[in-house]
């Protein structure tokens, strides 16, 4: 620091022959306390000082005395220039004349005025050094020899939780924790890089010894939250993980990417580009013109002109080979808003065709295998079924049609025909195969936990409701197939809301406000009449006509007699494995099957079978392994004998027999659904024949 830098600039002068007044005049209106005195042709002669000029007046001088008679001598000299710190190590005198190098007075070292400059610059250091420890993110705590706290920043207010008036003047021990840094205090050594945890957080920190005059006056302790330099670092991690994937992306481009500044040089290339400029390589800061090429030639003139106009340009180039490619270019502005880059997109468009041409051959190839594959995958879904019955044509194709779509489906039939399996094929045969596929039984719930079931919960939704809500079947169901079984056994009050979800493709739980959006297909079935339950007012015909979209009647097994010995063999085959027999099914007992008339159709022949299997001792299955009522409906039916006593017409004979047979079936059961089933027919088919032989009114 030089003496210029401290001293009173421009100090006021008198001359030798002013009067006492007027010095006293100048010191007031310069506010200064004293002033060198100069001659006749301005040198220096002396000085005067307001304590002289007023020690004067005391003892009796008259304010028109000259300054002559009473300055001292001239003060001691210095150059401006000189280092402060020379005048600060030799005695100094109460004031020194401040001379330029032209020997021209241009200051004044004062003692007095020296204090107060240091002072004010002492004052503003301070200032400067409080504002710099606040903007430190950094907790820096300072404290004195003894311990007790003197500073402490706002960085050290966030990171230990308390305000800065609370710290100061505590001892440092209750303000940070115990740590490595209380060892300095010991010994006077710093310790740096010391890991600790302050407010739960995990910190580093650095603890220095100050030290005055040789002699430790106190610790400074700065501690740096980790997380904020791990975030940091895992941020860094990050944008090079970035940089590397984006120059992979670049690098993997079909497409040709080149990249230039304002002056045509090459900023970046990758390996597509290269092949299509017809070069190995591209040096550092290549210049575009500088590549030999006509596709660069090309990029050349488009790069002017998207500088000209700072839009996007693509244009078409075809070289004398017939290679066509498709070029782009990008400008990148600046922050002046001029063009500051240019990104070009280059992609050969003649490859582009061949490709299409074989993506739309491979795509008919896909679209003949899919339906190939779709069919031989229906034919061994169905073959699953085991039906070979004719009936049952017509049924299996329905099926696989509606598989196809994602209407809903309605399946009836009596109980135990099959509806679940046909369900299931339905979902094998779908898009949504490899989705859940839920079944309920509308009738097997009770009907206060129907809803929560089918719908789900909220949390606290109702007395003994889960803590944490309970997620419905339907949505369970979410992007597969939903099963309702019994659907006729849904309470009028659910049906409702079952109508609504189906509608709007979305559920609300029970207690929710929030509708929850499915993707589910919805497939029902019932063994009862919902139309004449519609009649009744016991099903909701609109929730009747949103199920009934596709209806598959299954027929039962009465009708598909065709179907009983496969099916008979193919659970012999599953219970013999599952209870490890050998064993066969006599003759007599595919006959008593086929004159049964089945009234639990498969589930009914399937328990046959299975109780068979475990109650005959044998290896074969005969007649007495059969059930009572098996053998007696079997054998009476086997006594019906048909006689002939004369010739009549084909036709007219049929009727007669069918005449004949309804009217006993209709004398031994009461009920046309009863009769139906006696005779393994429909109830429709009763009514139809009732009424042509004037049987029925």
């Amino acid at each position: 620091m030089k003496v210029k830098q401290v001293m009173l600039c421009d100090p006021a002068t008198v001359r030798r022959d002013q009067t006492l007044a007027e010095v006293s005049k100048i010191f007031l209106s310069c506010d200064v306390n004293c002033a060198p005195v100069t001659g006749n042709h301005g040198e220096i002669v002396g000085i005067i000082t307001i304590s002289k000029v007023l020690d004067s007046l005391l003892v009796g001088s008259s304010p028109t005395d000259t300054v002559g008679e009473y300055m001292d001598d001239p003060p001691g000299i210095v150059t401006e220039n000189t280092d402060f710190e020379q005048v600060a190590n030799t005695p100094i005198m109460e004031r020194m004349l401040v001379l330029d190098e032209q020997k021209h007075l241009t200051g004044i070292l004062a003692r007095v005025e020296l204090i107060k400059k240091v002072y004010q610059a002492w004052e503003e250091t301070r200032h400067e050094l409080g504002v710099v420890l606040e903007s430190v993110s950094h907790a820096i705590i300072a404290a004195e020899a003894s311990g007790r706290v003197y500073l402490c920043n706002k960085g050290a207010e966030m990171l230990l939780g308390i305000k800065r008036e609370m710290a100061l003047g505590q001892a440092v021990g209750r303000v940070l924790p115990k740590g490595e840094w209380m060892n300095v205090l010991l010994d006077g050594q710093g310790r740096y890089g010391f890991k600790m945890e302050v407010s739960g957080r995990r910190v580093v920190g650095n603890a220095t010894p100050i030290f005055v005059s040789g002699a430790m006056s106190g610790i400074v302790v700065v501690l740096q939250d980790l997380s904020e330099m791990e975030n940091l670092i895992v941020e860094l991690s990050r944008v090079k993980e970035l940089k590397a994937e984006l120059d992979n992306i670049i690098e993997s481009s079909y497409d040709g990417m080149l990249v230039i500044n304002r002056a045509q040089e090459v900023l970046r290339v990758n390996r597509s580009a290269l092949e299509l400029l017809h070069v190995g390589e591209c040096g550092e800061r290549c210049v575009l013109g500088e590549v030999a090429s006509e596709l660069a030639t090309m990029l050349e003139q488009m790069a002017a002109q998207i500088l000209r106009i700072a839009r996007p340009l693509t244009k078409h180039f075809s070289d004398a080979n017939g290679q066509e490619i498709m070029i782009t270019g990008n400008p990148r502005l600046g922050a002046d808003d001029h063009v500051a880059q240019i990104i070009f997109n280059m992609r050969d468009m003649t490859e582009w065709r061949r490709l299409k041409s074989q993506v739309e051959q491979a795509r008919e190839e896909k679209l003949r295998y899919s339906a190939e594959l779709r069919e031989l995958r229906s034919k061994l879904l169905t073959e699953k079924l085991i039906s070979k019955s004719s009936v049952m044509e017509p049924v299996l194709e329905l099926m696989f049609r509606v598989a196809q779509v994602e209407s809903t489906v309605l399946i009836t039939g009596e109980s135990g025909v099959g509806k679940e399996i046909a369900a299931q094929t339905i979902r094998r045969l779908s898009q949504k195969e490899s989705g859940p596929f839920i079944t309920v039984n509308c009738g097997a719930i009770p009907e206060a936990l129907l809803e929560s079931e089918l719908f789900g919960y909220e949390k606290g939704a109702f007395t003994g409701a889960s803590k944490e809500g309970k997620v419905g079947l339907m949505e369970a169901a979410d992007g597969g197939t939903l099963f309702l079984d019994e659907i006729g056994e849904l309470p009028l009050n659910l049906q409702v809301k079952l109508l609504r979800a189906i509608q709007d493709k979305a559920v609300y739980r029970v207690g929710g406000i929030k509708p929850i959006k499915l993707d589910v297909r919805i497939i029902a079935a019932s063994n009862r009449d919902l139309q004449q339950m519609v009649e009744q007012q016991r099903f909701r015909k609109d929730l009747f006509y949103r199920l009934n979209v596709v209806q598959i009647d299954i027929p039962p097994l009465r009708q598909r007699q065709e179907d009983i010995l496969p099916l008979s063999e193919h659970f012999m085959q599953k219970y013999c494995a599952k209870y490890q027999k050998q064993k066969v099914i006599d003759p007599e007992v595919y006959r008593i099957f086929e004159r049964y008339h089945w009234p639990g159709n498969i589930r009914e022949l399937e328990n046959i079978i299975e109780r068979a299997v475990i109650l005959s001792e044998g290896d074969v299955i005969e007649v007495g392994h059969l059930p009572e009522y098996l053998r007696q409906e079997g054998s009476s039916q086997a006594e019906v004998e048909i006689k002939i006593r004369g010739i009549v017409p084909w036709n007219k004979a049929v009727e007669m027999m069918e005449r004949e047979l309804l009217r006993k079936a209709l004398e031994q059961e009461k009920s046309i659904r009863k009769t139906a089933q006696l005779l393994g027919v429909t109830h429709t088919t009763v009514l139809r024949k009732g009424k042509q032989y004037s049987l029925l009114h």
